[in-house]
This record gives C-alpha cells, sequence and structure tokens, in this order.
C-alpha cells in the first residue's frame, strides 16, 4: 500500500506539473462502488444553490459512443430529478457525429444544446464560425453557477485546452494518450518479448503471427483515415520529427518516409483484414476476444478491454507506452470537451449539466471507470487511490505518468481544416497499406495535396 501511495504521489505531481505546460489518460475494472449520487434532496440543502431554476426544460446532448457517454448515459436521470430538467441523448461513433454536428451548426439550428468538441481537432474551426458559446460569463455568474462547481480544481493544461485565443468555450471531461496493450498469455506461449522500441513491435508481432501460423494477429492499430493521425503521428514522433517542417508539409522527408513505412507495414503484414476501416471500436473489440496480441490505443479504452460482459483478456493484458523510437518518445497527448451550441435556445440549463457532468462527484465516477480526470481533486481521492489495487491498474497509472511527462498536445498538423488535413494524412498511409502506393509515392502526393488545402486560407 505504501510503495501505490508513492506511486500515486508521483503521478499526481507529474500530472500537475506537465498539465500546467501543456493540456491532457484511463484504467480497470468498475470498483465495488459508486460514488454518492447527487440529488435534489441533498445538494440544495448543501449550497444554497437552486438547482430547480430551469425545471421544466429540456435539452439535448450530442455525444460520441465512446467510455465517457456510456459511464455518464446511467446516471443522467439523478440530473433530471435535481434539476427537473429533461435531457434527450443522441449518441453515435465519432464519424457520425461530427457530420451531423458540422451540418447542424452550419444551418445556425437548435437540435442539440450541448455537444461533445476535440478543440485540438475542430476548435479553431468552430470558434472561427461562431459556434462556441463563450463560457467566461457562466462561470462568473453566481446565479447559474454553483459554488460548489470549483473551476480552479480543473488542471490548469485541460482547462486551457478548452479556450480558444483566450476564452473558455467548453470544459474539460477526460485526458487521453496513446499505450500499446498486450496479452501477457499469447506473449508467454510463443516467446515474445514486450518491445522496447518501435522496431521491436513489429519483431514481436512477426513470431506471434509465425508461431500460431496465423491465427492470431500480430497488432491492431487505427486504420481509418480521419482517425489514424492520433496513433500514427506517435511513429512520426518517436523517429524524431514534428508534423511539417516550418509549417509546410514534408512527408518525403527520410525520417517521415521511414515512420510511414514502419507503421504501413505493422498494419500490412500483422494486422487483421480490412486494418484501413479500424478504428478504436473494432481494434478494442478484437483485443478484448483474445485474437489480435497487441492493441495501440488510447488510455481511455482500458476499460472497454477488459469490460467483463465482454472480454477474455481481463487477467491477461499488460499496458505500456508506445515504445520510443530513434528520436526518443514523445507520445500524443489530447482531450474531449463539452461545450454550448451557439444557437441553442436552452443554454442556462445546458449550462447546469455540463456542471453537473463534469463535477468532482461524477469526475470520480468516470476515474472510478477508467476514464482519466482533468480535475486534481479525483487524483486526490482515497476512494481513487484505493481502487488501484492491481498490477493492470499500477501499469495503467505508470503509463499515464509517462504520457504526461512526454506529451506533445499535436493530433495532427497545424491547421484549421484538421478533418481535412487529417484524412489526406490518413489516405496517404492507407494507400501504402493497401499496397496502392509506394511510401514515397504517397508522400509526394500528399504534400501536394496537404499544401492545396493550406495555400487556401
Amino acid at each position: 500500500m505504501r510503495n501505490l501511495k508513492i506511486n500515486l504521489a508521483a503521478s499526481l505531481s507529474v500530472f500537475m506539473l506537465l498539465t500546467s505546460a501543456c493540456s491532457s489518460g484511463g484504467t480497470g475494472n468498475k470498483p465495488a462502488a459508486s460514488p454518492p449520487p447527487t440529488t435534489a434532496e441533498n445538494k440544495p440543502a448543501q449550497t444554497g444553490f437552486d438547482w430547480k431554476q430551469f425545471s421544466g426544460q429540456k435539452i439535448s446532448l450530442l455525444a460520441n459512443k465512446q467510455p465517457w457517454i456510456t459511464t455518464l448515459e446511467p446516471h443522467i436521470k439523478e440530473f433530471e430529478q435535481l434539476t427537473g430538467i429533461k435531457v434527450n441523448t443522441m449518441i453515435f461513433p465519432e464519424d457520425q457525429v461530427r457530420q451531423k454536428a458540422l451540418i447542424s451548426l452550419q444551418a445556425s439550428s437548435d437540435e442539440f444544446d450541448v455537444f461533445m468538441s476535440l478543440k485540438s481537432r475542430e476548435g479553431l474551426q468552430y470558434y472561427n464560425s461562431g459556434f462556441y458559446e463563450n463560457l467566461d460569463g457562466y462561470v462568473t455568474n453566481a446565479k447559474i453557477t454553483s459554488p460548489d462547481f470549483d473551476v480552479k480544481d480543473f488542471f490548469e493544461g485541460p482547462l486551457n485546452g478548452e479556450k480558444i485565443k483566450g476564452n473558455l468555450v467548453g470544459l474539460p471531461i477526460n485526458v487521453e494518450g496513446p499505450v500499446l496493450y498486450y496479452n501477457k498469455e499469447l506473449f508467454q506461449k510463443y516467446g515474445a518479448e514486450v518491445p522496447k522500441t518501435l522496431d521491436e513491435i513489429e519483431t514481436a508481432a512477426k513470431k506471434i503471427v509465425d508461431g500460431s501460423k496465423g491465427q492470431i494477429h500480430g497488432v491492431t492499430l487505427r486504420g481509418l483515415p480521419g482517425a489514424l493521425p492520433f496513433t500514427f503521428g506517435n511513429f512520426i514522433y518517436n523517429n524524431g520529427k514534428t508534423w511539417f517542417d516550418d509549417g509546410k508539409p514534408n512527408f518525403q522527408d527520410p525520417t517521415r518516409i521511414k515512420a510511414i513505412q514502419q507503421y504501413a507495414d505493422l498494419a500490412k503484414k500483422y494486422g487483421p483484414p480490412g486494418v484501413v476501416q479500424y478504428s478504436f471500436y473494432q481494434s478494442s473489440a478484437l483485443f478484448a476476444q483474445g485474437k489480435v496480441a497487441m492493441e495501440i490505443e488510447s488510455t481511455n479504452e482500458l476499460n472497454s478491454i477488459i469490460d467483463p460482459k465482454n472480454s477474455r483478456v481481463i487477467d491477461k493484458t499488460g499496458v505500456v507506452p508506445v515504445p520510443p523510437g530513434p528520436g526518443g518518445s514523445k507520445l500524443t497527448q489530447l482531450q474531449w470537451g463539452l461545450s454550448i451550441n451557439k444557437f441553442a435556445k436552452n443554454k442556462e440549463a445546458a449550462w447546469l449539466f455540463m456542471q453537473w457532468a463534469t463535477s468532482k462527484e461524477m469526475q470520480l465516477e468516470m476515474a472510478l471507470n477508467g476514464i482519466a480526470s482533468p480535475r486534481k481533486s479525483t487524483w486526490d481521492n482515497e476512494k481513487f487511490k484505493s481502487s488501484m489495487d492491481t498490477p493492470l491498474k499500477q501499469q495503467w497509472v505508470e503509463a499515464l505518468k509517462f504520457i504526461m511527462a512526454n506529451a506533445n498536445p499535436d493530433v495532427g498538423p497545424p491547421a484549421e481544416d484538421q478533418a481535412q488535413v487529417r484524412q489526406l494524412i490518413g489516405e496517404m498511409v492507407d494507400k501504402v497499406i493497401l499496397g496502392d502506393k509506394t511510401a514515397e509515392e504517397a508522400a509526394k502526393e500528399a504534400d501536394a495535396k496537404l499544401t492545396e488545402v493550406l495555400n487556401k486560407k
């Protein structure tokens, strides 16, 4: 226990130091108990805050299908009881949410009031288009902001990640980064070593694929073009490069060519069929079934991977940061946030929902279910500390600590049109995975297309 406390204290210290410099992490099985629910009976009595002031209103939440909403959704009835506000949830896969959000916002639609938004991707574009409600005035308005909300409890990094040009346009709901999940039983059965470098991922994958005579896939990672940069970027960084040179695309650079080839070889030679259509849903489902030896994915996927309802690898999983390359280790770190639709009709009711969904109590619930919290209080909470009670959870804490200490906040290259830029990078790598082009040919084509997109500004 003493060692665990030391580890957690060290983890928290590093987290605090680094999030103060940049921005945004998830763990194991469900805990024995949830925190006390926030109810209409106890909350107003504790604070005197009028949670019922917008009772009777109705709001809609547009959310990606991912662990955060899966954990939150069963508790929404507690918010409805607390406030008298009815919540309609609109939950779709990430790509569909993006399409729906953009179409609705461009039409100035009030179809949803609150929505999940990735500021590192669409943030600047949405801000410049006037799609976000500015929240600075909300936070300082005592009539609509509970004294228990405590905005200063958020780590500086994640909270700053929800600001654009100095304006607060969202509240952080998680922090995450890429890790390498591995199946300990398969590694032992086929005599593979846990990779310590990027090159050793292929070595381990080949050993397991050859040993199982192709019955087990070596590794799964993202292949869906728009989602691919989150995992591919770590191959760029760990080979010693950033996305662009002096703001200009240069994927024909030999080091970036190597990164493209490295990623494509893993997917093509040792990945599952159809990997170019894979995002975290498909990769985590495959890993949870014990059909692949390694998965490169977000820290937030651990709870899905070891979900007792579906997983065959609960006691077989290990996790380490994505291994370093010749350039060391610089791993992508990101966060999701909640924002209010500028065109929403019930913005104040939406603000109450955002406070509740990002409250200390709910962030603790999230953390106990494997979603790393952007709030300091969660990491200080004794229930959270005591929940880190298995080797896997302790590995996760160590991996998250490493990510926070070696983070790069750029999921994609600097560009307003992140969606198109990331799509082009994903298509570039996929053409090499599919054998349609060599890495050199795909890089040359991508450089030209990316330059064209950047010059449109």
